[in-house]
């Protein structure tokens, strides 16, 4: 129960913002997953006497304007969104809906983007605040300043406007214990909306840790890289919360590698049997973070799933990439998998710095013979705040910064990233090759359906169909991935 004045309005951007480079048909096909972010800062603001609200748009499938008679209704004090970079536009175009329905409104903006580009962001006269880095301690004091009638300038761990200047402020410390923090709050959101073409329905998502030792060079590392784990007894019981208060069928684990710590695994999968629940729930892991008796252990507990990145088919390109694996263990890690009657998902990347045409034919013919459920092909992408968008930028593959123009100018087309070798038009017939070499081979086809007992396995079968077809048709087509206001980014 609210116990303070202040309203605070949670909203989610429309993700057809920044499924690069699908189209809008393909991409809800694929899935619309919940905001964990926000979910989690409603609940711990929440917690501390606040009247808060989530709107979801994508969920709902609203466009910002749409939205606005329910945000007027509410009357928020403060409007909270989170912003990844390919949804930036996106998320302008809500910021200057809420200012344009309510005023006197306090836009604060998070997430990844802000991370990397709070200044840049801020010249968006539509935000009022950035949050840097982990927002729980920063968005609490934000509100607790508002709700006193304090001042908002010189808040740790946030970017502000002061006397015409756009000025950092401190950054705050990253937060050891998140255990503190309560579940996220999900009777804020319908779960029902929620979908994706290999998950179970109605499912969840969570995660169970923060931060990421590894620094891929692909990869933006905008938050810690020192690794905070929740209690295994903690992460069960929202579990178990989430089975009895919704349902849910299968749930989504998001932390970038779920499997650190085999000590960990052992006190996770042993409070899972000890409260005889039962869930099928999925990963994100490394290869060389799985075993035979981690594997097992998981799929006791009720594993149905393992999302693992490859990237490419040869040593030499895992090099480049800083990836810290080799092609050897990711033939052990996937064969252990299958054995243990675990469905496995690889990740592959068509394209990096000093690749040639012979490693990308090895990546498609590598990612193929690795007896995999299901493949994910993306184009390389020199995101910020990586180190293949500073070696394009030394090489001139992209024009200097332009991720920060991008942030200014509010959106701009995606730079394809043409190599001495490759141009953009290439990478994305090899990608296009790629899905076609893995989804069309007999042997997959036949295991799929033998696998298709009822109509949620057809029905799976047929989304796969139409993405697929969605992917040959933007190669076809030559379009290029362009996002601004007004614009969103699928092709």
């Amino acid at each position: 129960m609210s116990t303070k004045k202040t309203k605070i309005l949670f909203m989610k951007y429309h993700e057809a913002a920044d499924q690069q480079p699908l189209s809008q048909k393909a991409a809800e096909k694929l899935g619309i997953f919940p905001s964990l972010p926000l979910l989690q800062l409603a609940a711990w603001t929440r917690q501390h006497g606040y009247e808060v609200q989530v709107i979801d748009l994508h969920a709902e499938n609203l466009y910002p304007k749409d939205a606005g008679p329910r945000v007027r209704e509410f009357g928020p004090h403060i409007v909270a969104l989170t912003a990844k970079t390919l949804g930036w536009p996106a998320v302008i175009e809500i910021a200057q809906m809420i200012k344009a329905e309510c005023p006197g409104t306090l836009v604060v903006v998070g997430g990844p983007h802000l991370s990397i580009y709070p200044k840049e962001s801020l010249t968006w006269e539509c935000f009022d605040l950035a949050v840097v880095g982990d927002g729980e301690e920063t968005m609490l004091e934000i509100c607790d300043r508002f709700e006193e009638g304090g001042s908002l300038d010189d808040i740790a761990g946030t970017c502000v406007r002061k006397g015409g200047e756009i000025v950092m402020n401190p950054t705050r410390a990253v937060p050891k214990d998140i255990d503190k923090y309560p579940m996220p709050a999900w009777d804020l959101v319908d779960v029902n909306r929620y979908h994706c073409l290999t998950l179970l329905k109605p499912f969840a998502t969570m995660v169970t840790t923060r931060g990421c030792p590894w620094h891929c060079g692909y990869c933006s590392q905008v938050y810690s890289d020192k690794l905070r784990f929740r209690a295994p007894e903690l992460v069960v019981d929202e579990m178990e919360w989430l089975v009895k208060n919704y349902g849910v069928k299968e749930i989504v684990m998001f932390d970038e590698t779920f499997t650190i710590g085999k000590k960990r695994m052992r006190k996770f999968c042993d409070e899972i049997l000890k409260r005889n629940l039962k869930v099928k729930f999925n990963i994100r892991a490394r290869v060389d973070t799985v075993d035979r008796e981690v594997l097992e252990m998981l799929k006791r507990a009720g594993l149905r799933s393992i999302h693992m990145g490859v990237e490419a088919g040869t040593d030499r390109v895992l090099k480049i990439m800083n990836k810290q694996i080799t092609r050897e263990q990711t033939e052990r890690a996937f064969r252990i998998a299958r054995e243990v009657g675990i469905e496995t998902r690889g990740y592959f990347m068509v394209g990096y710095y000093d690749t040639s045409p012979q490693d990308i034919e090895e990546m498609i013919n590598f990612s193929a013979s690795l007896g995999l459920d299901w493949a994910s092909y993306s184009v390389a992408t020199a995101l910020p705040a990586t180190d293949l968008y500073r070696i394009a930028q030394e090489r001139g593959y992209v024009d200097g910064d332009f991720w920060r123009r991008y942030t200014i100018n509010g959106g701009g087309p995606i730079p394809q990233l043409e190599t001495e070798t490759f141009t953009a038009e290439r990478l994305r017939q090899y990608r296009t090759k790629a899905y076609l070499n893995f989804y069309l081979r007999p042997d997959l086809i036949r295991r799929k359906l033998s696998k298709s007992e009822g109509r949620e396995e057809l029905m799976e079968m047929l989304g796969g169909v139409t993405v697929l077809s969605e992917i040959v048709k933007s190669t076809l087509t030559k379009a290029i991935p362009s996002v601004g206001i007004g614009k969103w980014g699928t092709v």
